[in-house]
């Protein structure tokens, strides 16, 4: 077996190994904790832990959010030390990153959480999440406007014909931006969507 950036993660207590079909295996020092990245027929890597821990993702995702990463044994290493960081305090946790053939992003886990983004007919982002039951959702209105709804709750981002922007959301704010004012923001924020992800932070949340 190959070892790999052995300098690294020796001086961290840490040793990940190579197996003759080029997956990865980490594996403590005491041996109460192993977990392995390995590359399936379709070229999707599977993370997998002996805390029946699983994470897959998804060829096109890898292409879309980690391109060359397949050909690149140090940065599946990164990522194999980095899911072990994230996964190795829970157990029976499993999730899949894929992009569908219509280009959106899903991810989706075991614990009640989707998401789903991608484009309308117009190019602009939408965003959908599912959370232990509750629908939220994130996008550009015909109008051009910024919509958020989660459950029963609501907000908006719009501009009137005079161009002047306006956030309303169900909790009862509502905020208008003067054309100078609005200028600033943009400035600082460079998009209405940045500014809105913002907002909501700020007031919906």
């Amino acid at each position: 077996m190959l070892c790999l950036s052995v300098f690294t993660l020796h001086a961290q207590h840490r040793l990940v190994e190579e197996d003759i079909f080029g997956n990865l295996e980490f594996r403590a020092r005491d041996n109460a904790y192993k977990a392995t990245l390995e590359k399936n027929i379709f070229d999707d890597l599977i993370f997998s832990d002996s805390k029946n821990n699983k994470i897959e993702f998804g060829n096109k995702y890898l292409q879309s959010q980690y391109p060359g990463i397949l050909k690149d044994k140090n940065r599946q290493v990164d990522m194999l030390m980095g899911l072990v960081r994230e996964n190795r305090s829970k157990s029976s946790y499993s999730a899949k990153f894929n992009v569908d053939i219509f280009d959106n992003l899903i991810i989706e886990d075991n614990k009640g959480y989707k998401l789903e983004r991608g484009r309308d007919i117009f190019g602009n982002e939408k965003v959908e999440e599912r959370i232990n039951g509750e629908k939220a959702s994130f996008k550009r209105n015909l109008n051009g406007g910024l919509e958020y709804s989660r459950g029963r709750d609501n907000a908006s981002l719009t501009k009137d014909i005079f161009d002047r922007w306006t956030y309303k959301d169900s909790f009862g704010n509502d905020i208008q931006f003067g054309k100078q004012t609005w200028t600033r923001i943009m400035e600082q924020y460079r998009s209405d969507e940045s500014f809105f992800r913002q907002l909501l932070d700020d007031y919906f949340y």
